[in-house]
């Protein structure tokens, strides 16, 4: 039966989707060829014996409650335990593993994924109908002989320098996110990656928590490769603890694997690295701190990669890949990207963004950079990797643009919901992709929170984010103009906001209560929505970085503004604030803001063309976002009750149809620039 199914995978091309098996056909690397190979798959799975459907299907069904199965904890340490079954010191080769020799430490989660995947693989591997590690390396061959050889990871990243060489992850879902993006076509996804100019490809085929697949993997390798036969490399993203599971992942099209030390046995990361280079293959070791860093170098990784996130804990330090680049440093071992005498690649995994990212990095010798979650999450991913700047010349160009002045054109990149009352609406809110979450601390508010509440939300939104205290904004520059300054200052807010933050809104309201809340709560910043002034938005004032809100006085018959409404707000900024918000003021009406009307767009559009990048509000809907952007192309856009279902709670399918509706506006709103 075994020799029967071998035989329809590598005539048919059939993947067993769910069988995290790398038992797919070879097919071949051209665009060309591949399609004909498609359809000769379809044409001869269509045409399977009995005998074949019923080794497939009984293959699929035993895959199927393979990975159905539950596990205890116990089962769970036993499997890690495991690895050190043919240890000869144990306490040494597990001196970096978390919680060793502690017998009641509670497994982290990538523990119980591990030890998960080992259990699941004992089944995997004793399964009558699996194929053997021999039979998976002769498949590899084959893929390899119709598809071109497996590329060295290392070749490949310092074949870029002095460019950043990008792994663009495909990702449907992960632990502490939930889903991202369960039906993206992976295939489509890594050809767009590789034509925007991604030299990796990462790919996630674990399936319980992260609903990925082998044939995910494979689809990507075939249909990012281009009809010169150029393409990026494949690493497979797993949680590998045995050969088989490299093996599989050549069989289906892998040209590198991810290696975590955090849950390897010294002994046992080196019998991986060393198989997986027998065969072809230079692994990606992922390190986190100073203990896995030595783990690695002594068991012979070349090709380092350090996790910006603590996968324990899932929390995010983007200066962990600096600190380790300054711990090989200490040890003379030469890892910059742009010495051809190099012996190692050094790369930043996680939590990366933009191209300000990108460029701490490459100032301290970095490779690579992989970047998953934002470009999983990008309306427009080739536009995204195009902004990561990845060759040092196009940075020094964006920042010179960005320093010149003359009109904004950058287009919708901040959104804000506001009046948040709940945390589970301010969750919502951030997994759609906002970056500014509202609370409202102002009395008279139907949406007034108490500080119970509003930490409540702090504490929703930093999880989310992956940090444990407020947000940290870079000093300002001193002296030049308001204008210059709050253009800089809407910078540094783009770049902190990529993980969202929370902002205090208060109206009229005294210095130090505002002060008491920022603490007492851990305000990201505040929104300052009255008479107050320009400088009562300095962070000395209020204790925290500000937008200052402009009230654009509108006639409620005409929809107008006043004729001198540009002139006015241009000629009142300060330097204090740190982005300005325009919201509506009906005429006659003291209080001002926060009416629910809109206001005259035309008014923003002058104020961007004078060169200040401005937040909108008043009247926005998921109905009229999609305009708003096209026309105005504001920097960022501020909605409350139109995503309301009832005053302080949200609707959910509203705050996912405004957050996307913008998205997807302001991509086709930047196909004219």
């Amino acid at each position: 039966m075994r020799r029967l199914l071998l035989q329809l995978l590598l005539l048919s091309g059939v993947s067993l989707v769910s069988a995290f098996s790398s038992a797919s056909a070879p097919l071949a690397a051209s665009s060309s060829s591949t399609a004909a190979t498609l359809t000769r798959s379809r044409h001869l799975s269509a045409t399977k014996s009995p005998e074949e459907s019923t080794a497939s299907a009984q293959y699929q069904s035993a895959m199927t409650s393979i990975l159905s199965k539950e596990y205890t904890e116990d089962d769970l340490k036993d499997a890690l335990q495991g690895l050190l079954s043919d240890s000869l010191d144990p306490e040494y080769d597990a001196r970096h593993i978390f919680g060793h020799g502690d017998p009641n430490h509670t497994l982290s989660m990538l523990q119980k994924i591990t030890a998960t995947r080992i259990k699941d693989y004992v089944h995997i591997m004793s399964n009558s109908e699996s194929p053997s590690e021999e039979q998976l390396l002769q498949q590899a061959r084959d893929f390899a002989q119709a598809n071109g050889p497996i590329l060295n990871l290392s070749d490949v990243i310092r074949s870029q320098s002095p460019r950043m060489a990008l792994a663009a992850e495909f990702k449907r879902a992960s632990p502490s996110k939930g889903d991202i993006a369960t039906h993206v076509n992976a295939g489509q996804q890594a050809k767009t990656y590789a034509q925007a100019g991604a030299n990796i490809i990462s790919v996630l085929t674990e399936q319980r928590w992260f609903k990925g697949t082998l044939d995910d993997m494979t689809q990507a390798r075939l249909q990012s490769t281009d009809q010169d036969g150029k393409r990026p490399a494949i690493l497979r993203k797993e949680f590998v603890t045995e050969t088989y599971q490299i093996a599989e992942a050549a069989a289906a099209g892998a040209d590198t694997i991810l290696l975590i030390v955090a849950v390897l046995p010294q002994h046992v990361l080196k019998r991986l690295i060393d198989y997986a280079r027998s065969i072809g293959m230079e692994p990606l070791v992922e390190v986190h701190g100073d203990a896995e860093l030595d783990v690695a170098i002594e068991a012979g990784a070349k090709v380092i990669g350090v996790n910006n996130r603590n996968l324990h804990t899932f929390q995010l330090d983007l200066g962990t890949s600096q600190h380790v680049a300054t711990e090989l440093s200490k040890r003379g071992l030469k890892f910059d990207h742009n010495d051809e005498q190099a012996e190692y690649s050094l790369c930043a995994l996680s939590g990366m963004s933009t191209a300000f990212d990108v460029q701490r990095y490459r100032k301290v010798g970095l490779g690579m950079c992989l970047i998953g979650e934002s470009l999983m999450r990008a309306a427009d991913p080739a536009a995204a990797i195009a902004n990561l700047c990845l060759h040092p010349d196009d940075f020094e160009k964006q920042q010179a643009a960005a320093g010149a002045g003359g009109a904004y054109t950058g287009g919708t990149k901040m959104i804000k919901v506001c009046g948040t009352t709940r945390p589970e609406d301010a969750l919502k809110a951030c997994q759609e992709g906002a970056n500014l979450i509202g609370v409202i601390f102002v009395p008279k508010s139907k949406r007034c929170v108490t500080a119970e509440q509003a930490k409540e939300i702090v504490q929703t939104v930093r999880k989310f984010g992956e940090r444990t205290k407020e947000a940290e904004f870079p000093e300002r520059s001193s002296g030049g103009s308001p204008l210059a300054s709050l253009v800089e200052a809407s910078n540094a807010l783009q770049e902190a906001a990529r993980r969202p933050l929370v902002v205090g809104v208060f109206q009229n309201q005294d210095a130090e209560f505002i002060k008491q809340m920022v603490a007492e709560c851990g305000l990201d910043m505040v929104q300052l929505h009255g008479k107050e002034g320009m400088m009562a938005a300095n962070p000395a004032n209020c204790g925290a970085p500000a937008i200052r809100v402009v009230d654009i006085e509108t006639d409620p018959d005409t929809g107008k503004a006043t004729s001198n409404a540009v002139d006015a707000l241009l000629e009142s900024l300060t330097s204090d604030p740190m982005a300005i918000l325009l919201d509506t003021s009906i005429k006659g009406n003291k209080e001002g803001g926060g009416t629910g009307v809109t206001f005259d767009w035309s008014i923003a559009e002058k104020i961007q063309n004078a060169g200040l990048p401005v937040i909108i509000a008043g009247g926005l809907t998921p109905d009229n976002v999609k305009d708003a952007v096209s026309s105005v192309r504001p920097w960022g856009v501020d909605v409350s009750s139109g995503l309301e279902a009832s005053p302080g709670r949200k609707d959910h399918q509203k705050v996912q149809d405004f957050v996307r509706g913008a998205k997807d506006a302001a991509k086709e709103a930047s196909k004219g620039f």
